[in-house]
């Protein structure tokens, strides 16, 4: 071999190696998301044959994430020691658990403990992950490494979302969690053979990260996960007939699912254009545009149109979460524990403020004008000059 070759063979061993890490991880926790992704289509719409309340549906779509606030920094801390490979591991069986865990304990009280015990599982899975994909990531190349992941991984949402409705609404709650639990079994080996472990460099224990970095992820979090997908399904019964009500959980799952294909196919160009032109410039754009989006969702479309504005919406989403997630990453472990904390509080407010609004006012469209309202709010926070940018 010459020497040039084996330059060549040297400098695309440990890309390959990443690549490798990057799709067997994001597999693993595409397996690892279909209960949970199922939920978001299902509940809004079964919650009163489960005998929920609508003020019950927020608070069990929130719940996984309130817990979060104090299980992500376990999950750093607990990464920084060995048997990262054994916890993630972990991980993923409580996540499987905890979907059979919807089929089996379907009263209000144990789905919320349900909730709470995925919320654990995801801290470790999503922080474990994404700490072992982009070690060693050049620092040019993190919005365009997560958004691979982030792409990888939405494939499991579109599972969730489209199959768990469609298997809700063709055998029942209990049959089509427990067939999602059965899949999300898969996740345990590749688990096992994609964690291959990370280095833990001081200077990637404590990063920091800026407000205006937080600050992005709790908009992220309250408008995306909270009030647009834990309403969605209410807000696609009224474009549902009065006598076919079930298929709006098929329809949500539809939409979703289309939002997660396209995901999966334009995650990684989308974050890619953050590492082209900064964080601060691709945000202001993603922002805007996914602000006007929502605002335009409510005016009285009719359904292509409503499912238009919304996925144009959730586009803006892909590229903000790839980019913010990258960003965040890249700075450390600490400051990715920080800004996920920031963003699942986002997340958790979310969902209980959107069906707070649905309960009061029995008008779910008031909570994706409000979720349009706060990405607004966020052009104006970035467009501010302050020292500390993204």
């Amino acid at each position: 071999m010459e020497k040039g070759d084996q330059v060549a063979s040297t400098v695309a061993a440990p890309w390959r190696e990443r690549n490798r890490s990057v799709l067997t991880i994001g597999t693993a926790t595409a397996f690892s998301l279909l209960g949970d992704q199922a939920l978001y289509a299902v509940l809004p719409v079964y919650y009163e044959s489960l005998g929920i309340s609508a003020l019950q549906v927020g608070i069990l779509l929130s719940a996984n994430r309130w817990i979060r606030l104090v299980t992500n920094d376990w999950a750093h801390r607990l990464g920084r020691y060995g048997g990262q490979k054994w916890l993630f591991l972990a991980a993923f069986l409580v996540g499987s658990l905890t979907t059979a865990g919807y089929a089996v304990f379907t009263t209000f009280s144990a789905l919320l403990v349900m909730r709470l015990a995925w919320g654990l599982a995801w801290s470790f899975i999503r922080h474990l992950g994404v700490q072992a994909i982009l070690d060693d990531v050049p620092g040019d190349k993190p919005g365009r490494t997560m958004g691979l992941y982030n792409g990888i991984s939405r494939a499991g949402s579109v599972a969730g979302l489209l199959g768990g409705a469609l298997l809700v609404d063709t055998f029942g709650f209990v049959a089509g969690m427990l067939w999602l639990a059965l899949f999300s079994l898969i996740s345990l080996p590749l688990a096992v053979s994609g964690h291959r472990g990370y280095r833990v460099l001081q200077s990637r224990q404590s990063g920091t990260a800026p407000p205006t970095l937080l600050l992005a992820g709790f908009a992220v979090g309250i408008v995306g996960p909270g009030f647009v997908m834990s309403t969605l399904g209410a807000v696609l019964v009224g474009y549902a007939s009065d006598d076919a009500l079930l298929s709006a959980a098929t329809l949500t799952g539809v939409l979703l699912a289309v939002r997660y294909a396209m995901d999966s196919v334009a995650a990684p160009w989308l974050g890619g254009l953050t590492d082209s032109f900064g964080m601060r410039q691709a945000g202001i754009g993603y922002f805007f545009v996914g602000g006007i989006a929502l605002l335009i969702s409510v005016s009285g479309l009719p359904l292509v149109g409503f499912m238009a504005a919304i996925l144009c919406f959730f586009i803006c989403g892909t590229g903000l979460q790839a980019g913010l997630a990258g960003t965040a990453g890249a700075r450390g472990s600490g400051a990715f524990a920080r800004y996920v904390t920031a963003n699942d509080l986002g997340s958790a407010v979310g969902p209980l403020l959107g069906w707070f609004v649905v309960d009061a006012f029995a008008e779910p469209g008031w909570s994706l004008a409000l979720g349009g309202l706060v990405y607004l709010l966020a052009v104006v926070v970035l467009a501010r000059p302050t020292r500390a940018q993204l």
